[in-house]
C-alpha cells in the first residue's frame, strides 16, 4: 500500500491518529506528521503496523 492508499483508506474509514496510535503504539506525532502530508518517511516496522491496522479496520466496515 502506498502513502497516498494509506491516507486515503484512513479519511474513508474515519479513522482519528489517536486510535492509530493507541493500537500499534507508533508515536503520535509521528502518524500526525505523516497523515498530515508533512513527511513521506515511516520505518518499515512503522509503516507494516499501521497498514495492518488499516486492512484490520477495513475488513470489519
Amino acid at each position: 500500500m502506498n502513502n497516498q492508499e494509506m491516507r486515503e483508506l484512513k479519511e474513508q474509514l474515519g479513522i482519528i491518529n489517536y486510535k492509530i496510535n493507541y493500537k500499534t503504539g507508533v508515536h503520535l506525532n509521528v502518524i500526525e506528521d505523516f497523515f498530515a502530508g508533512k513527511t513521506e518517511e515511516l520505518s518499515p516496522k512503522d509503516r507494516a503496523k499501521i497498514e495492518a491496522l488499516l486492512e484490520k479496520e477495513k475488513k470489519k466496515a
